[in-house]
């Protein structure tokens, strides 16, 4: 597949939430389960075993921020653009054309895999720069905010 379908074929999303990125103790896991279970919208747990990080709403963090001790949070908001893609699971170079693109514009963004979806982690302050360049690029932008 040529890279340039890669951006034709991507329709990017942008959630509506701002999010805070989390990182808890280990011992804190299953209560960043508990907590993100209880929610509905968009969010996510990853846990490495040394490292739970969560991702969910700014407006949930501040509802349970107090039940986790000392957790680390993002000094900013970030926002979740979902790339609404017919990719198959086994296509080659997908991911590093965005993203190789955001980074020749300056626009740092991290990478959540889902199973039939990506989804780029934004600064807030960075939002409309990424989808300018995804535009630029041929990607139908869609739910801009």
């Amino acid at each position: 597949m040529e890279p340039q379908s890669f951006f034709t074929r991507t329709k990017p999303v942008v959630q509506p939430d701002r999010f805070a990125m989390v990182a808890v103790r280990p011992s804190e896991r299953e209560m960043a389960f508990r907590v993100l279970g209880a929610g509905t919208g968009f969010c996510a747990v990853l846990d490495v075993g040394s490292e739970v990080t969560m991702l969910l709403s700014q407006e949930r963090w501040n509802q349970v921020h107090p039940v986790f001790m000392d957790p680390a949070v993002s000094p900013e908001p970030f926002r979740v653009v979902t790339l609404d893609a017919d990719v198959a699971l086994d296509a080659v170079g997908y991911i590093s054309t965005l993203t190789g693109a955001l980074a020749r514009n300056d626009v740092p963004v991290a990478v959540f895999s889902a199973f039939s979806c990506e989804h780029l982690l934004v600064r807030d302050r960075d939002l409309s720069r990424c989808l300018d360049v995804l535009q630029k690029a041929g990607a139908e932008v869609r739910g801009r905010s």
